[in-house]
């Protein structure tokens, strides 16, 4: 079983996936600056899954030691320092995945949240993936239903993407499309603002994407390549 850190799991995104990996049976850590808000969330996890599910809280860089995937869902403000502080603490050949967006903020020298944390983590035998910009919080938090629409992986390691794939078939409705390498993480992170426009626009909480014309089974056969 996979030890998963969910950086930032007490956000919306961050608990959002937390919840349904548990549920997957990963053995999930939520992570954040304040121990005491990261038991609170593993303990409602486990109430909200009905128990019998591996959730933990802990301070962030004690979140991360010694897990083999790593999700960071933290605001881009909060990245260097965040980074940072956990670095040390990361597992070697750890996969890190960034779902950070940066919105209208910009970095110089870098296209990406994702390019930005690849950077900062330079030095470090790991490997950063781009995953889940594009999903609903509201639809993960709703455990009891399917998610109904896809999550591109974006990374220039293909073990690592395949990593984060299999992470991605253990959450009920979601499909792990491959969107290339680590240098098209722009492309999603900014999709997400127009996805959070959407549903202002109309209203709703839960818009997502679905590529149309990728069948299941060609989605799944790019991962057994």
């Amino acid at each position: 079983m996979k030890r998963v850190a969910v950086v930032g799991g007490t956000g919306d995104l961050g608990f959002g996936l937390a919840l349904r990996l548990a549920k997957a049976g990963y053995s999930v850590v939520i992570g954040s600056r304040v121990a005491e808000k990261a038991v609170k969330a593993a303990g409602e996890a486990r109430r909200m899954l009905g128990g019998g599910v591996d959730t933990a809280g802990e301070e962030n860089c004690r979140a991360v030691a010694g897990a083999e995937v790593v999700i960071l869902s933290i605001p881009f403000q909060g990245v260097e320092g965040i980074v940072k502080s956990v670095k040390e603490s990361l597992r070697t050949g750890s996969v890190v995945v960034s779902c950070i967006v940066p919105f209208n903020t910009h970095v110089e020298g870098f296209s990406s949240a994702a390019e930005y944390v690849s950077s900062l983590l330079r030095g470090k035998d790991v490997n950063v993936v781009a995953a889940y910009h594009t999903v609903s919080a509201e639809k993960l938090r709703d455990v009891a239903k399917p998610v109904g629409c896809d999550a591109i992986i974006l990374g220039d390691d293909e073990e690592a993407k395949r990593t984060v794939a299999e992470l991605t078939y253990g959450i009920e409705g979601l499909r792990p499309v491959d969107g290339g390498p680590l240098k098209n993480a722009s492309i999603v992170e900014n999709i997400t603002a127009l996805l959070i426009s959407i549903n202002k626009k109309y209203k709703i909480k839960d818009a997502g994407i679905r590529v149309t014309g990728l069948e299941d089974d060609e989605v799944r056969r790019r991962w057994m390549e």
